[in-house]
């Protein structure tokens, strides 16, 4: 048994401390936030499953690992015993008039890059068999079978359940103020363990204030949406609009509640949502479906995604610390995947194997990313005293 630190308790950092409790560790995790989650982005979301819909704006790996992902989250939610809300029964891509070019290039984009998935172009007949509300707006869309959604808030209050259900620490209200190694400063103490994952998200950035185990590639990316009540509006599978600036949808959450977003604004600021930003999402709704004319707003949500210049997720590795970031607008789409990375990762390092050999082990290897360890206070001999030591008293 390793005695491990989690710091963060977003998405990744919840399915993390769950599944290595899952496996024998003994889990600390710590986060500035209550249980809730409001400060975390996967809260500020819509749980979109649609890597088909993110490809035209992605790499081909993160594709890749949005299908990997949509096969693991069934089994993920399997053990979990509260409620939560999973569904896997396509998406539709529209567009207006003066974006059909856009929606023929993305067409074609598919054709030519993802023929292996299923992607029909409807009429406006075919479009009112799956959705009837919306053969008014649209003659023509395109169907992706394959893609879905999963209910973002209700999933971060199941896994919390879980985590107190299985008495793991979970310690609220506890400031990481620096990570160096193996050892952390929270609230004033530093505390040593035999391994930290940091998934702090945007947490991370390295500032004036925040440096030691800061990434200093690592940059916020404001998101902002809506959600709305509109009992007049049946829709049942996410809708995503062809738009100049934003890739924005429509998520329906059941019983007349709808999410729609999302804006993607290169800046760290978690002010009011702007004007500008209100009338384009609320006018892409109406112009998908007029009945959200009489919608209730519910709230306006803003929140900052973790992204590196690439906007690839990594995983920055050391016997010591592990620091998992950058998933950007995916955190949903690829969590699964990073997960199973982690767990193989934590196996390798605890029988003290070099790093290098993941490379060969792990399903997207390009994620790695070497670090060398801050600490100077355990070396490797004492991190195999600590691991046997800590097996042998439990």
């Amino acid at each position: 048994m390793a005695n491990i630190a989690i710091v963060g308790a977003g998405l990744m950092g919840r399915l993390a401390a769950l599944f290595l409790h899952r496996q024998g560790e003994q889990i600390t995790l710590f986060d500035k936030d209550q249980k809730k989650g409001e400060l975390s982005a996967a809260r500020a979301a819509a749980g979109l499953l649609t890597p088909l819909g993110e490809s035209l704006h992605c790499e081909p790996n993160i594709v890749a690992m949005g299908f990997d992902s949509l096969a693991l989250w069934p089994k993920i939610l399997d053990s979990l015993d509260g409620y939560h809300f999973f569904q896997q029964q396509g998406s539709l891509l529209v567009s207006h008039a003066q974006d059909s070019g856009d929606f023929q290039r993305f067409a074609k984009h598919l054709k030519r890059n993802y023929v292996q998935h299923p992607c029909h172009l409807l009429s406006r007949e075919q479009i009112n068999e799956l959705e009837p509300e919306l053969g008014r707006s649209f003659n023509r869309a395109l169907y992706l079978p394959e893609e879905g959604q999963i209910g973002n808030r209700k999933l971060l209050v199941a896994l919390q359940q879980q985590l107190e259900s299985e008495q793991v620490n979970w310690l609220t209200n506890h400031h990481v103020e620096q990570i160096n190694g193996n050892r952390l400063l929270v609230n004033g103490d530093w505390q040593q363990f035999d391994l930290i994952i940091d998934c702090r998200g945007t947490g991370a950035i390295k500032s004036a204030s925040n440096t030691v185990g800061a990434i200093s590639d690592l940059r916020a990316v404001r998101g902002e949406l809506f959600q709305l009540f509109a009992p007049d509006v049946h829709i049942h599978r996410p809708i995503r609009l062809m738009h100049p600036r934003y890739q924005l949808y429509i998520a329906p959450k059941g019983k007349g509640h709808y999410v729609v977003g999302a804006t993607e604004i290169e800046s760290d600021d978690l002010g009011p949502m702007t004007v500008r930003s209100s009338l384009e999402l609320l006018s892409a709704a109406y112009s998908i479906h007029p009945g959200f004319a009489e919608a209730k707003i519910r709230q306006h949500v803003v929140g900052t995604r973790p992204a590196f210049s690439d906007n690839q997720p990594q995983m920055k590795l050391s016997h010591e610390l592990i620091q998992i970031n950058g998933l950007f607008r995916h955190g949903f789409l690829i969590a699964p995947v990073l997960l199973e990375q982690l767990l193989t990762t934590v196996a390798h390092i605890k029988q003290e194997k070099p790093l290098e050999q993941l490379t060969e082990l792990v399903a997207y290897p390009e994620l790695l990313h070497w670090q060398q360890s801050e600490s100077s206070t355990i070396n490797s001999n004492q991190r195999r005293y600590n691991y046997a030591n800590n097996y042998a008293n439990n």
